[in-house]
């Protein structure tokens, strides 16, 4: 079934086509995008319901006039409060809204507007869709997400609210848990989530912004194969192992955007199957390789090397850097700043060399004030010799 979003944007189709174009090349033919110009908000409205669409991409700068040589005269933020205020009034069904506008307009306008952050789902930058083909298709997917959670959650959790008060029943059209993924969860975002059950936007944006795209319950790739204390680039066997990880990863909305593994899961796997006697943080890079190829059978695993060969570096990876993905042992890392992050989100942390030798962001990723006295001393400890 195609998702059908429709686009508000002052701009001439003719301008957006190649835009457009590059978001439903990467759906695999499952998204459909209707561009209009700018329009009275009513107007809008009504486009949206008599076309059934799923969902509205915006852009946030509408000062342009259309084809009618009329000025909308409002923002993208303007229009979308209007937009969230008729759907809390029950006269468009709740629906994803995402902003999608020039990098520059973000920086003048929308990043200084905090008020304004809560009312899209997801924003993204014109130019980094247009120039990068991996921004794009996780684009596109998160588009795809989007619909089908606010479908899931108006047709098959919000009927139930009222009815159902086991919140494991009422989340699994959602996310797809078994009674196991469930009972390890972390509390805190169950009675989080248990409070925001009744409003689908809160709702779904907790799911992808706190669960999904973060690290904690669930985790990505490189950090699965971080504590597992595998290098996945030496390890032919990488894939045929991740086959019996099978039953740990992630099934629910959003899963398309990047692979993900239920964390708790895992850990099962370890101790159901008496893999070691100590727990997997326990055990460094090398003696958790060595037990999986001992369990499994698959030889062709490799653990992964420290960075650092002056011999200071522990060797229990457990966290990656935010801008590298050097595996680290947090005791090796630096924590980032992170005032936003839920209690259930594992914090983010960096690689000493590359903060100290200004690889990264620091903007976006300020060392933690904490830490920040610590830069120099952990980067000396690991790379000096002798010593």
């Amino acid at each position: 079934m195609s998702i059908n979003y429709l686009y508000i944007d002052d701009d001439k189709t003719s301008d957006l086509e190649e835009l457009i174009a590059e978001l439903e090349y990467h759906s695999d033919s499952n998204l459909s995008i209707t561009h209009i110009q700018t329009r009275p908000m009513k107007e809008v409205q009504s486009i949206f319901l008599e076309g059934k669409f799923d969902g509205f991409i915006i852009d946030q700068r509408l000062d342009a006039a259309n084809e009618r040589e009329e000025v909308a005269g409002y923002w993208g933020t303007s229009l979308a409060q209007n937009l969230r205020t008729e759907m809390i009034g029950g006269h468009v069904p709740h629906a994803p809204i995402v902003l999608l506008s020039n990098e520059e307009v973000f920086v003048q306008y929308f990043n200084k507007d905090e008020s304004a952050h809560n009312l899209f789902d997801f924003t993204l930058g014109k130019t980094a869709v247009s120039k990068c083909e991996r921004f794009a298709h996780q684009a596109s997917h998160i588009l795809l997400g989007l619909a089908d959670a606010y479908h899931i959650a108006n047709n098959e959790v919000q009927p139930r609210v009222s009815r159902e008060k086991n919140i494991e029943r009422l989340l699994e059209p959602l996310l797809r848990w078994d009674s196991k993924a469930f009972k390890y969860s972390d509390k805190r975002f169950i009675e989080h989530v248990n409070a925001k059950i009744h409003d689908p936007h809160t709702l779904i944006s907790l799911i992808l912004n706190s669960l999904v795209r973060s690290s904690g319950m669930l985790v990505t790739e490189k950090v699965l194969a971080t504590r597992l204390g595998i290098d996945i680039e030496q390890s032919s066997d990488w894939e045929s192992l991740k086959i019996l990880l099978e039953e740990a990863k992630y099934q629910g909305v959003f899963a398309s955007i990047k692979e993900r593994w239920w964390f708790s899961r895992l850990e099962d796997w370890w101790y159901d199957n008496n893999i070691h006697k100590n727990v997997l943080r326990a055990l460094t890079a090398s003696e958790r390789v060595e037990a999986i190829k001992v369990f499994t059978g698959l030889h062709n695993l490799v653990e992964i090397s420290p960075k650092y060969k002056n011999g200071k570096q522990s060797e229990k990876f457990w966290v990656n850097c935010i801008a590298s993905d050097t595996p680290l042992d947090p005791a090796d890392a630096l924590l980032v700043s992170k005032p936003d992050l839920m209690p259930w989100e594992v914090p983010l942390y960096l690689d000493p060399q590359t903060t100290h030798d200004r690889e990264c962001d620091r903007a976006k990723y300020k060392v933690h004030s904490d830490h920040q006295k610590k830069v120099k001393a952990l980067y000396w400890r690991l790379t000096r010799s002798g010593e």
